[in-house]
């Protein structure tokens, strides 16, 4: 297994993909995070891995962000007034598979993208060795962008739920 890409020269680029992301699929504008403001929690977060095959890496790609937001973000795309948990997550999922497939797209040409997986949390949760982040304000609300380097031991990786599986039959379910 490799080491992977080098996340650090890729934050300007996912800065970039914040930015465009909550203008073509939120209509809303969004200035970058400068003061190290984090979602307020509660939270909302989708997590999604991704595989280079032929490198051999694995990445975890996370959306976090208040669930003030994802309730106003879910009223406003799915035209709901008083979005219910399941609205919530599915909007939080679909943010996170955008900036996965954005992420792969930027990092490898054989990548694999894992399903989404999203929950709304109440506490937050601490920073992993490794991790660099993209975060940006919109409609007064921070979304972040964490992406996250991980070893075939993570628990991301085992859990993720990839296309063309069943929950009983994982495709890295041989992973220890």
């Amino acid at each position: 297994m490799s080491d992977g890409p080098d996340l650090e020269a890729i934050v300007p680029d996912l800065e970039a993909l914040l930015g465009e992301m909550s203008i073509s699929v939120l209509g809303e504008e969004s200035t970058p995070v400068l003061d190290g403001r984090r979602p307020s929690a509660p939270t909302g977060v989708s997590r999604l891995v991704v595989h280079d095959a032929v490198a051999d890496w694995y990445l975890a790609v996370e959306v976090r962000t208040s669930v003030d937001l994802v309730s106003r973000l879910a009223t406003k795309l799915l035209g709901v007034t008083d979005p219910a948990p399941d609205d919530m997550l599915d909007v939080i999922a679909e943010l996170g598979n955008i900036a996965a497939g954005n992420v792969k797209t930027l990092l490898c040409t054989h990548g694999q993208l894992s399903l989404p997986s999203s929950a709304l949390l109440t506490a937050s949760v601490g920073d992993p060795a490794g991790l660099v982040r993209a975060a940006a304000v919109i409609l007064d609300q921070v979304l972040e962008l964490d992406v996250l380097p991980l070893t075939v031991t993570d628990a991301a990786i085992t859990d993720a739920r990839w296309p063309g599986t069943t929950a009983n039959n994982p495709l890295l379910a041989h992973l220890p």
